[in-house]
């Protein structure tokens, strides 16, 4: 298992994607949103989100994304 890797989510109610960085199998960071179907080159260079209150979000509301790439 890497200890690092990154998921494109696509919201089910909006045409956007989001990048979330899981590291050790817990979420880290998030970068987006981007236009869906975007060109988002090596994942690991976005800018990050990492703050709690915003990491929250993403945990709170998983049922609302599916994951286009991981």
């Amino acid at each position: 298992m890497e200890p690092t890797t990154y998921q494109v989510w696509k919201h089910k109610s909006a045409p956007e994607w989001w990048v979330v960085r899981i590291e050790y199998q817990t979420l880290t960071g998030a970068a987006g949103p981007y236009p869906a179907n975007s060109a988002l080159g090596e994942l690991a260079d976005l800018l990050f989100e990492d703050h709690p209150d915003d990491l929250e979000w993403f945990i709170r509301n998983q049922e609302d994304f599916q994951i286009v790439r991981s």
